[in-house]
């Protein structure tokens, strides 16, 4: 039987694709190639600076699609312009594309006669190259590190970076640079199936609970990957999150049974035909939950069955670099500056002119009486206070009404707004600003609504029975916020932001925030009706 190494059939993308990055050009001598150690650490910091305003061209082409298709919904479309004018203005370079600037993700494949000068260490330069970029572009640092076993904070720095580097044949080097947010990452999944599901019938009916599981809240539209099979569960992981930035696009569709992987096409329409039949949609609804799929079949030990699915999100920020004998080769990113600005212009304006607009008057309800009133899928704007908080404080406002039996006067009375925004540059009055996941605080609505705090809520995805039953008790509502769309909302929607509590959570500190006219759904209304409970 012929040995097939998953790491000789990744594909970065054709000659096309790429562009000269003018760094020193690596040495070749005797049939080695040796490149500069500061010229990688620069290439990461180049990377990661290039993916936190731009995304690769099809990212854009699929938002297009959404946005012309006659079967998109209204909403669809809205999410598609908003998301399209979100990359136009997170391309000039100060808002990045998403508040989650992610976990900095290097994926590489050394050849055996490639030498960094020095005998430096590869993984340190990237990681290096990674804290530049975050630290010169104020993106955010999300990574926490243990204290104890359930202890931790902030590393302040947004290391340490999840950094792969494998070996294979050859005189090149090859890096795959990938910002991966918290809400896409936590969609993976990975089981031990039985070898039983190996019937169409079987095997469309567990991808169809994977993917229903999937959800809102990792911000469709998706990349859904599917991987099926291999020779341990890590590998099946590995390839999945690889074959959803598109690594294992040029796999062959039949196999040899040899054990060489395939890509199968014909999966791939019903991963897709599964997706459009979920109705989650582009976050709000509709039949664009996915714009494309891979379906990867890998070979395996005759008594395991791994499966695993991974997804990349809106916000599908990734970028390849390939150093040879040639030099360094960089991937062309796309662009959607001026290409869809007035169709993308007229779709908001109509939105937010329908919508019914709201003005937060803490001193006076009728703001909340009005929000009671709408039914779920309706889209109203909020002007006016909300305090931003997400999960650190949550926990720390708990145990404050736990120990002291009342919450703090400030946290009264207002809209809490799940997120955690990026610094702000100098010369602006907000950071990139977006939701985060709502499912993460909802043991928190009970209580905190029992002290009269959260009565509404904005965050992203779909929320659990816990919280609709506190919603309904206490008259709440929950609103939906378009995840992905932090340069939008920074530039359009947020007049001012500050910290008033909690500074040293960092970017979970408590902030109060004055929104104008910014748009949301009533995703569970006050009487529990729940747009995304199927």
């Amino acid at each position: 039987m012929a040995h097939v190494s998953l790491e000789n059939l990744v594909e970065l993308g054709s000659d096309e694709t790429f562009e000269p990055l003018e760094l020193p050009a690596p040495r070749e001598d005797d049939g080695r190639l040796s490149i500069s150690a500061s010229a990688l650490q620069e290439c990461a910091r180049i990377a990661f600076t290039k993916i936190a305003y731009t995304m690769p061209p099809l990212q854009y082409a699929a938002f297009e699609t959404i946005l012309y298709d006659p079967s998109s919904s209204a909403r669809e479309r809205f999410v598609a312009a908003s998301l399209l004018e979100n990359a136009a203005i997170a391309s000039k370079g100060v808002f990045p594309i998403c508040q989650d600037t992610g976990t900095a993700l290097v994926y590489g494949w050394r050849g055996a006669r490639t030498d960094i000068e020095g005998d430096s260490d590869l993984e340190r330069l990237l990681a290096t190259g990674a804290r530049e970029a975050y630290a010169l572009e104020k993106l955010r640092n999300s990574q926490l590190g243990p204290l104890t076993m359930t202890e931790e904070r902030n590393t302040k720095d947004n290391l340490p970076a999840g950094i792969q580097i494998r070996a294979v044949p050859g005189q090149k080097l090859k890096l795959l640079f990938v910002a991966k947010g918290g809400g896409s990452t936590s969609r993976a999944s990975l089981s031990m199936e039985s070898p039983a599901i190996l019937r169409p019938d079987r095997l469309e009916e567990a991808l169809r609970e994977r993917i229903r599981a999937l959800g809102p809240s990792g911000c469709p539209p998706y990349t859904i990957a599917v991987v099926l099979g291999g020779a341990s569960p890590s590998q099946t992981l590995y390839a999945a999150e690889l074959a959803a930035l598109g690594a294992f696009d040029g796999l062959p569709e039949l196999g040899s049974g040899d054990g060489a992987p395939l890509r199968d096409r014909q999966w791939e329409e019903i991963i897709l035909k599964v997706a459009r039949e979920s109705g989650i949609g582009a976050q709000w609804g509709g039949t664009h939950m996915a714009v494309s799929a891979r379906a990867i079949r890998l070979s395996r030990h005759a008594a395991n069955l791994s499966l695993a699915v991974s997804i990349s999100c809106a916000a599908n920020r990734h970028i390849a670099v390939i150093i040879d004998r040639e030099g360094w080769k960089l991937q062309k990113m796309g662009h959607a500056e001026g290409q869809y600005e007035s169709a993308c212009e007229e779709i908001l304006r109509n939105a937010e002119h329908e919508a019914t607009a709201i003005a937060i008057a803490p001193s006076d309800d009728s703001w909340l009486k009005t929000l009671r009133s709408l039914p779920a899928g309706s889209i109203a704007t909020l002007s006016g206070p909300v305090l931003i908080a997400r999960d650190a404080a949550h926990a720390r406002l708990l145990r404050m009404l736990e120990t002291e039996g009342k919450l703090p006067e400030w946290f009264l009375g207002k809209p809490v707004f799940y997120a955690g925004p990026t610094e702000t540059k100098t010369g602006f009055r907000t950071g990139a600003f977006g939701p985060t996941t709502a499912s993460r605080m909802d043991s928190y609505l009970h209580p905190f609504m029992g002290a009269g705090a959260s009565l509404v809520t904005i965050a992203k995805g779909n929320r659990s029975a816990v919280a609709r039953q506190a919603i309904v008790r206490h008259g709440g509502v929950f609103c939906a916020a378009i995840g992905g769309a932090a340069a939008l909302n920074a530039k359009r929607y947020v007049r001012s932001l500050r910290t008033i509590a909690f500074e040293d959570l960092g970017m979970e500190a408590i902030r109060l925030a004055d929104l104008e006219a910014f748009p949301v759904l009533i995703a569970i209304d006050s009487l529990g009706n729940d747009i995304y409970r199927g």
